[in-house]
């Protein structure tokens, strides 16, 4: 997946794939990847081995520049005329700062797009909950949220004035540790998190004085950066196999919601997704070939969505519901109107309930108390301190009123069991 990134940003971002023949839906190379483990994991080097040779062209084509601005100084100070045009800023391909000021002056020169290496997202990530109504973080936000996007954008600053992007397309690469996940809590209310390919890196591996060979992946990102975009397009026998993908994905985000908090709304995303994989794996695989993309790219693309991005980023969502709100109320009323339980006690809630295993009374009254105050449990003898009660009536009219929501609830979990579970479709690998 470091990888893809890596491709994603050498590739102009110009590049598009149409997703139906009819319509104006079509899709870039834009990636934006998520590693997710803990320090032991080896994030970092995965990073930097990916992006080294995108980063070496740039230190090349930064070298020269400052070879020819060197010449165009000596020139320029001679009393010769007519005076040297001075040469032109070097393409960028990659940068590590993630102010807007700096994107969108590296971006207004050049409307190809560009790929963000961050190390450690959460910085950046929890920046993103400070902004407040107007101006400061809240343009900022916008500014990446339209970075996924693509198209003209205009960045205003009472200091710096009017700076005008072309194409504000920006793939992103970086990592998180699990234990701060909790520092992007509130970046789902607009889709920001759910932009990212979380992907759950494997246990480090002892490190082996073994040959090494990375002169074909160093010339393919070569050749990648020097290829003109184009819009490219399904197969006719590939498109059944996408429209195949997208329904089951569609399928899951109309029935996902109180997996995780966000697991939804990440669904959402993944057809887009889809097509931007697809267009990536064409390019790379036949740098010089055809405007056509395969059906069995299309194969390659479902496997990879349905069989290491989805189970992936379930684990992430619900990882991240682990250490942050998540949405605990709605899990522990849908557990309330699925188990037809008519007293519920604490010990219960932290048997049956995700997320509530091991809480203590104070915490456990924490999650309790908005159905309390809704009318949806009654304590049982109640207690002077109300953190101190451990058994609630549910309500019968709760039963009653959500009669139609527990059949709907019993039907999703199923529906949800089926379609993270079941075997593709005969014919698509």
């Amino acid at each position: 997946m470091a990888c893809l990134a890596a491709f994603s940003g050498a590739l102009d971002h110009r590049f598009r794939l149409k997703m139906m023949r009819h319509g104006t839906w079509y899709v870039p190379s834009r990636l934006w990847v998520l590693l997710v483990g803990d320090v032991s994991v080896k994030k970092t080097p995965i990073i930097n081995a990916a992006l080294a040779e995108i980063e070496t062209i740039q230190g090349e084509l930064q070298k020269e520049y400052k070879r020819q601005y060197a010449e165009y100084k000596k020139a320029f100070s001679d009393k010769n005329d007519p005076k040297p045009e001075e040469p032109e800023k070097p393409q960028r391909y990659i940068s590590t700062d993630t102010t807007v000021e700096a994107i969108a002056d590296i971006m207004s020169r050049s409307p190809r797009g560009i790929l963000i290496k961050r190390d450690e997202l959460s910085g950046w990530l929890g920046s993103m909950e400070k902004y407040g109504g107007t101006g400061g973080a809240n343009s900022d936000r916008a500014f990446w949220l339209q970075s996924f996007n693509g198209g003209c954008y205009t960045v205003d600053r009472i200091k710096r004035g009017e700076t005008f992007i072309e194409n504000l397309s920006v793939s992103i690469v970086g990592s998180i540790q699990p234990e701060k996940l909790g520092e992007i809590h509130g970046l789902t209310s607009d889709g920001l998190m759910q932009r990212f390919l979380p992907i759950t890196v494997r246990s480090g591996m002892f490190a082996t004085d073994t040959p090494v060979n990375a002169e074909a992946y160093q010339l393919l990102i070569r050749q990648v950066t020097n290829m003109k975009p184009a819009d490219l397009i399904l197969a006719d026998d590939a498109l059944p196999v996408m429209e195949d993908l997208r329904r089951r994905l569609h399928e899951l985000e109309q029935v996902g919601d109180g997996i995780a908090h966000g697991f939804t709304g990440f669904v959402g995303k993944l057809a887009g997704y889809a097509g931007s994989l697809a267009l990536l794996l064409h390019l790379i695989s036949a740098p010089e070939g055809s405007m056509l993309v395969y059906r069995q790219t299309v194969e390659d693309v479902q496997k990879l969505v349905l069989d290491f991005i989805l189970p992936h980023a379930h684990e992430f969502y619900r990882t991240a519901d682990t250490v942050t709100d998540g949405d605990r109320i709605k899990r522990i009323a849908s557990w309330i109107l699925t188990s037809e339980v008519k007293m519920v006690t604490a010990r219960d809630l932290t048997r049956n309930v995700t997320g509530m295993r091991g809480l203590g009374a104070r915490d456990i009254h924490a999650r309790v108390s908005p159905l309390v105050a809704g009318g949806w449990l009654l304590p049982v003898q109640p207690q002077p301190h109300p953190e101190y009660n451990t058994k609630w009536e549910v309500t019968p009219a709760v039963a009653r009123q959500f009669e139609a929501r527990k059949r709907d609830e019993e039907r999703r979990k199923a529906e949800v069991a089926r379609l993270m579970n079941s075997p593709r479709k005969s014919g698509c690998r």
